[in-house]
């Protein structure tokens, strides 16, 4: 028997072109997507930057219009949904209505990490900004365009993406960071060290093995004592300390879950007919024979993809290589594969104007590579390290290093 009802809980990028693929091969299932926000499923990588330099409206930002839903007849109901009987294929919503389904895609997201804070400092804790959605983006801008100085609670790509949006419109943003480096979970030494030193050149701060001993708010001003025994004044403070798999609201309940909800490699869950995408998926990936859980744009767009041809019953493993961006300033950096498994690192390009690409080598292979430069300059031999890794041919370090050799002739041995 058909697939009657397709049921997606969230409304992001991996729902949103799970849709679209869905309907590219059936025009008749039933698809809803359960939204609790108030808007249609949106790009969110410009919510740090562009939306809030005046580059891109907020209404710019949608995937696909409300005329494609409706043309489609995609329906979006805009409600919360509070519990999932898998037995019964039932998902109950806020308001207590039942909704059955016949197959269940969870494409719920990530949420903020928040600061922990004690319950006499609930003041402080209520006005820290986060970035997650439009709503957020609105009023971390509405700040920078009244205030000054900010303090950046984590020096990741968020807190970094946030304070070059801060640097240029020519305000101030104190990083925080509490490791050794920028970024420090994914990106080389050499590039956090490029970043960090842009970030000031442009008139931020970078405070770096720094930790917070205390804030306090008097007068609109917060006071942040660090444990370098220095004392910042800064207007706004806006925090990006990490994201984990928003799985709320499948705890105690049979899902497998283990940082995310535990898919195989065709998206599917520990439960018949439930499928998960996107950043609240831990998935088996085959090309590295492990279980990873990403957090960004290509991926969740890919991931939607993948599960609503599964949905179908195509039976095609989720094979794409991760890979994910920074814009700061009028740099862009770009990572593909795993830098944190190789034996050799090698440098390919020596300055921001040309791009530098750091490649990550294992037995002759390349693992992964990450890569920064001026907008323009990294992006094509980050697609070409991508497909060389995807066939698992042989490189010559002499030939990595220098930037002579293009990386398209090592696709042809």
């Amino acid at each position: 028997m058909s697939l009657k009802k397709i049921s997606i809980i969230g409304a992001g990028q991996a729902a949103a072109y799970a849709a679209n693929e869905i309907r590219k091969h059936d025009k008749e299932l039933g698809i809803t997507i359960f939204n609790e926000e108030n808007y249609l499923p949106y790009e969110r990588p410009p919510l740090s930057k562009d939306s809030i330099t005046n580059k891109k409206k907020y209404e710019e930002l949608s995937f696909f219009s409300k005329e494609f839903y409706n043309s489609e007849n995609i329906q979006f109901i805009n409600k919360s949904v509070k519990k999932v009987d898998f037995t019964n294929k039932t998902l109950i919503t806020n308001d207590a209505k039942l909704e059955p389904y016949d197959n269940l895609l969870i494409t719920t997201g990530s949420k903020n990490k928040k600061l922990n804070f004690g319950v006499d400092q609930q003041d402080i804790s209520d006005s820290i900004l986060y970035l997650r959605n439009i709503e957020d983006s609105k009023r971390i801008k509405e700040s920078i365009n009244t205030h000054k100085t900010f303090a950046i609670i984590g020096g990741g790509f968020i807190g970094l993406e946030v304070a070059s949006s801060i640097a240029q419109l020519g305000k101030k943003a104190y990083v925080i960071e509490m490791g050794q480096q920028l970024m420090g979970r994914v990106i080389p030494t050499q590039i956090a060290k490029l970043v960090s030193s842009y970030h000031e050149d442009k008139g931020n701060v970078i405070l770096l093995e720094t930790n917070i001993v205390s804030i306090e708010l008097k007068n609109s001003v917060y006071k942040i004592e660090l444990n370098n025994k220095s004392t910042l004044e800064v207007d706004f403070i806006i925090a990006g300390i990490g994201s984990k798999a928003n799985t709320d609201l499948f705890e105690n309940t049979s899902l497998n879950i283990n940082n995310g909800i535990v898919t195989d490699e065709f998206c599917r869950t520990s439960e018949e007919n439930v499928f998960a995408a996107g950043d609240v998926a831990n998935f088996f990936h085959p090309f590295y024979n492990m279980q990873m859980r990403l957090e960004s744009y290509q991926h969740a767009q890919n991931h939607g993809i993948a599960a609503a041809k599964n949905i179908l019953g195509q039976n095609l493993p989720y094979m794409h290589i991760p890979w994910m961006w920074s814009d700061q300033f009028d740099l862009n950096l770009q990572l593909i594969g795993l830098c944190n498994d190789f034996d050799q690192e090698i440098q390919r390009g020596n300055n921001l104007e040309e791009g530098i690409i750091y490649f990550f080598i294992k037995q002759k292979k390349i693992m992964g590579a990450c890569g920064i430069g001026k907008v323009g300059k990294v992006g094509r031999d980050i697609r070409l390290a991508g497909k060389i890794l995807e066939t698992k041919v042989d490189v010559d370090i002499d030939d990595i290093k220098n930037k002579e050799v293009k990386l398209s002739k090592l696709l042809k041995r």
